[in-house]
């Protein structure tokens, strides 16, 4: 019974793993860390009283209605980049739309290699698509997003420790009404403020609702994004929401409130926090089927903006890594960004327990060797309790075949005498399972928190194991099929582990089953072959430890 159920337990592990590896829908690629450079006309020198580029006239008759005035193209100005460097990042901002070109974190690489660029956020390159476009619901131009900005800072600004710098960007159209957006840098943190003022130049009130867009597309490629999810996620009255990519149709809509949008990936994030903007509420639209691009709006209330009257918009940025403490410094709600699903409440202290190891090692895989140890300390009476009885069901085995023979056409008598043996030699029959099953738990919370957290990206164990969020390969030099240029020795000594576990358990007396749960060390090599590595780690430890326990119960029970 207890084969059966282990066998049980097992296969649900196979089912997840293949559900992950099949029906989940797979990312594509994401674009090189380079971003592509966004299609505009080429800078031409300017004088200086060029440098304002030329905005429509608006007749004041059409000023009260919000849909006559036409923007030039992105191409009829000479727009420029205005670059900010912070000790965490580098933000490159376009004229156009005054929005984002490019964000690259400059404590987080695109690879392992030593010359890799610094971790590029933005994956969108056309001009259209880049992210923070300012708007409204009922959009008075068209192209509003692209409007003319013109930048009151130099081409380049560094922002040293312990300073801050705002970025200013101003449009104006005559008769109708002047935009100004200030980016608030703060050194040391990956918080950007954003204060959006929209003066009414008309001659009547206007009623409109503001938008602030995310526009992006997977920000990580590889194994591991494949099983974690990538796409926009929002916090709707403090509980999180997760949307694949598939369940939008058309322009889905979330009513507020909403605490924050964002557009998340494996490792990193890029969210929109409203600030005393409520109501709210929120937009999702797919964009592009094959590179699964979705804009993400965050709508705030309608406002009605009499004649000379300015109103201000406040938000909160935040492009960066998805680091606990960080997020929670910079918005104690956005650390519900970092979830592990329906076992975060289990997930998240083991997080802590290992970055504690990790502060005294400085190496995540002892981190996860400890770890692994202190689990197995904590459910060791649990598992003792479970090979004992496992060892006590074996002896039963020869009177249960006789049982079960003597009173085979009686079904009800075979239950009572079986049921009766258990009685006189105190065996309990779920005493071999429910201990594993108890177990079941920290196992996923385990598989979720290795496969996600930040804290294992490029972290180094020792040799040729690198990277403990890729799977390992040692190199070879050569070529193999489904490997590529190595052979897995962890995930292979995680599999003779398993084996040497599999002999040394208890067996159930039933050939086929033996069988069968002998293949189980097989089957998990065969799909932890591109598992991450820290990953295999921990099931190495725990195999190698379980052995440990097993040598001793039959050495103390022989």
């Amino acid at each position: 019974m207890e084969k059966r159920v282990l066998l049980a337990i097992v296969l649900c592990i196979i089912v997840l793993v293949l559900w992950e590896k099949f029906f989940l829908p797979k990312r594509q690629p994401a674009p090189p860390s380079a971003s592509p450079p966004v299609e505009q006309a080429p800078t031409a020198p300017t004088k200086p009283d060029q440098a304002k580029p030329p905005v429509p006239e608006i007749p004041p008759s059409e000023a009260p209605t919000p849909s006559a005035p036409s923007l030039p193209t992105p191409t009829a100005h000479t727009a420029r980049d205005v670059t900010v460097e912070t000790p965490l990042y580098r933000a490159v901002f376009t004229e156009t739309g005054a929005r984002l070109r490019s964000f690259v974190l400059k404590k987080y690489r695109e690879t392992i290699e030593k010359d890799s660029p610094g971790k590029e956020l933005v994956k969108t390159s056309k001009i259209e698509d880049l992210p923070l476009a300012f708007n409204f619901v009922d959009r008075p131009v068209a192209a509003l997003n692209l409007a003319p900005y013109v930048a009151d800072s130099k081409t380049s600004v560094t922002v040293g420790e312990g300073q801050n710098h705002t970025l200013t960007f101003s449009y104006e159209a005559p008769g109708w009404l002047r935009i100004t957006r200030q980016y608030h840098f703060i050194a040391d943190t990956y918080l950007i403020d954003l204060t959006v003022s929209v003066e009414n130049l008309g001659n009547q009130p206007w009623e409109n609702a503001p938008t602030l867009s995310l526009i992006s597309q997977p920000i990580s490629a590889g194994t591991g994004s494949r099983y974690t999810f990538q796409g926009p996620a929002l916090l709707i009255n403090n509980e999180l929401k997760n949307v694949k990519f598939k369940k939008i149709k058309g322009e889905e809509k979330f009513p507020g409130p909403i605490d924050w949008v964002s557009y998340t990936g494996q490792y990193f994030i890029m969210a929109l926090l409203p600030v005393e903007l409520t109501p709210n509420h929120a937009q999702l639209e797919a964009l592009d089927t094959a590179t699964q691009m979705v804009e993400v709006t965050l709508i705030g209330p309608k406002v009605a903006l009499q004649p000379g009257v300015q109103q201000k918009f406040s938000y909160k940025l935040y492009f960066g890594p998805k680091v606990v403490n960080t997020l929670k410094d910079a918005d104690p709600k956005l650390a519900k960004a970092v979830n592990f699903g329906w076992f975060d409440v289990i997930a998240q202290p083991l997080l802590v327990c290992l970055k504690f190891f990790y502060r005294y090692l400085h190496n995540y895989g002892v981190a996860i060797i400890l770890l692994t140890l202190l689990i197995k300390i904590l459910f060791w009476p649990l598992t003792h309790k479970s090979y004992v009885s496992m060892r006590a069901m074996k002896k039963l085995q020869p009177k249960m075949q006789k049982i079960r023979e003597k009173y085979k056409d009686d079904k009800e008598k075979l239950n009572q005498e079986i049921m009766q043996m258990y009685r006189t030699h105190k065996v309990n029959p779920v005493g071999g399972c429910l201990p594993m099953v108890l177990q079941i738990p920290v196992f996923f919370a385990l598989y979720r928190l290795l496969y996600s957290s930040i804290a294992l990206r490029h972290a180094p164990f020792f040799w040729w194991i690198n990277d403990l969020s890729a799977p390992d390969r040692f190199p070879i030099g050569v070529q193999i099929p489904y490997l590529g240029n190595g052979l897995p020795i962890l995930t292979i000594l995680m599999g003779i582990s398993m084996y040497v576990q599999q002999k040394m358990s208890p067996t159930g007396g039933d050939p086929k089953m033996e069988k069968m749960m002998m293949m189980m060390p097989v089957v998990f090599t065969f799909f932890f072959i591109n598992f991450p590595s820290g990953l295999v780690l921990y099931w190495l430890v725990n195999n190698v430890l379980s052995v440990g326990q097993q040598y001793y119960i039959n050495k103390h029970a022989a």
